[in-house]
């Protein structure tokens, strides 16, 4: 019985510092949806270093209207402009900071997050 409680207390500590909470990660914008955009974000679900595998993930990433909008260069840009922005341009690449620091998985549900800010790389 003490080896089974052992046992079942490494499985739990080890689920609980298997993952890794991101609070922003970059991207590029493959759609934009009504109240948000469609991101991919395989590097956040596969970690930095195994993001170079052809598997892509796209999150959906929530963006209220207040978000704060901005170029690499710091540039403030409006909401309206950065959503036309990325309807026209193919595969616009940012970074999105989350509101909340979150593990993002496979799960589609995990790829569900809100921004906080939004960095325009190119």
């Amino acid at each position: 019985m003490k080896k089974l409680l052992v046992v079942l207390l490494l499985l739990v500590v080890g689920c609980s510092v298997a993952g890794k909470d991101v609070n922003a990660f970059d991207g590029q914008v493959t759609a934009v949806k009504v109240g948000g955009l469609e991101v991919e974000c395989s590097s956040a679900v596969q970690g930095e270093e195994e993001a170079d595998t052809e598997e892509g993930w796209p999150c959906l990433v929530l963006v209220p209207h207040d978000t704060p909008v901005h170029t690499n260069d710091g540039e403030n840009l409006n909401m309206e402009t950065f959503r036309e922005q990325a309807r026209e341009e193919e595969l616009l690449k940012i970074r999105v900071k989350l509101r909340e620091s979150t593990e993002i998985t496979e799960d589609p549900e995990t790829r569900k997050v809100t921004a906080e800010e939004i960095t325009v790389l190119e």
